[in-house]
């Protein structure tokens, strides 16, 4: 408990209803607000423009080793931005889908040149080649990196700022977008708690060969689908009660102030759009799997990749650092302001 010295304390640095010393109203503008860190720490708009910045660059380079820095970039942001756990659901399925795509393509992909093994199966000729492999590889990677792009987008970028940022384009369509991305994670959520009110029932859900574990989870997808419409019923019901599609401005919301920082975040992120679509339209960022596979070091050296690089890390990871640097110096300093009395000097701990 607080002794009476710390309460008096911050009762006359304060006062009561948020009222100073002095007299005057005394604003806590830091009241209310989550600590941020990383790229969420930017204002929304900018942390959108480097999240399609990444986006653009996993969807459009090609060579590989490119790839894999682009997906390391954005894994960091996740770790810098404190989103990892909660974008692990989305990368792991990402994965799975990655080993599915590593075992189908060299299986399909018959057109390199150094087969390592071949056969015939009736009419089918199956033939596995080292191109075949390295294709594989390149797909599986770009398809982590766009996931892991849209688990970026997903986590850091709150329904509300995603809705407020899409609004000033097509607000039923952002609305469309926002709903939708805030109802994923519930979704998985109920499925998690189903399965597990029907495993505490005696269900085996995990036991069995696959068909059995589908014809034991069909009886979820069912509960699933009618407790979804319950709640789109409720959400439908609460935006009606709160003016939905009412003429006339229902709302005033005053969202994060623009920095120095924030339009360099943005700067950054159009002018790695930029070089990467400079790379593509000259033919610099096209690589070839078959029938021989490039070699893609050479790539690395290239100037519209150096600039790609070097603005999607400043982007991304420099300047919100920046950002986050800032944001925590000022917030240590206000609570520190919080806690010190009228007199200016710090409060003494209580004694024990």
């Amino acid at each position: 408990m607080p002794s009476d010295t710390a309460q008096q304390g911050r009762s006359s640095a304060v006062g009561p209803g948020g009222r100073s010393a002095a007299g005057g109203v005394r604003r806590d503008r830091w009241a209310g607000r989550p600590p941020t860190h990383g790229l969420a720490a930017a204002q929304p708009a900018a942390a959108l423009a480097g999240i399609a910045a990444l986006m653009v660059a996993s969807i459009v380079i090609a060579n590989p080793i490119q790839v894999a820095v682009v997906l390391a970039v954005i894994l960091l942001v996740l770790v810098l931005s404190r989103r990892l756990r909660a974008a692990w659901p989305y990368l792991r399925f990402g994965l799975y889908i990655t080993v599915f795509l590593f075992i189908v393509n060299p299986l399909v992909s018959q057109a390199g040149l150094d087969v390592l093994w071949q056969a015939e199966l009736g009419p089918l000729h199956i033939a596995i080649s080292i191109q075949g492999i390295y294709f594989a590889v390149g797909m599986a990677v770009r398809l982590v990196a766009v996931v892991a792009a849209f688990a970026l987008y997903t986590t850091l970028l709150d329904q509300d700022e995603q809705l407020a940022i899409m609004s000033r384009v097509s607000f039923r369509s952002g609305l469309v977008v926002s709903l939708a991305t805030r109802m994923f994670p519930v979704l998985s959520r109920d499925a998690a708690r189903i399965s597990d009110a029907q495993r505490a029932r005696g269900v085996e859900l995990d036991r069995g060969s696959w068909r059995q574990k589908a014809t034991r989870r069909l009886p979820l997808l069912g509960a699933l689908i009618s407790r979804s419409l319950e709640r789109a019923t409720d959400v439908a019901e609460s935006m009606e009660a709160r003016g939905y599609g009412r003429p006339g401005r229902r709302a005033w919301h005053r969202g994060r102030r623009w920095r120095a920082a924030d339009v360099l975040i943005v700067l950054c992120a159009a002018g790695a759009v930029a070089a990467v679509l400079a790379g593509l339209a000259t033919g610099i960022a096209s690589f070839n799997y078959f029938p021989l596979t490039d070699d893609p070091f050479p790539d690395l050296s290239d100037p519209s990749w150096l600039v790609t690089a070097a603005a999607l890390v400043a982007a991304t990871l420099v300047l919100p650092g920046v950002v986050d640097t800032r944001l925590a110096i000022r917030r240590r300093a206000h609570d520190a302001a919080l806690l010190r009395p009228t007199g200016g000097t710090p409060l003494q701990p209580a004694e024990p």
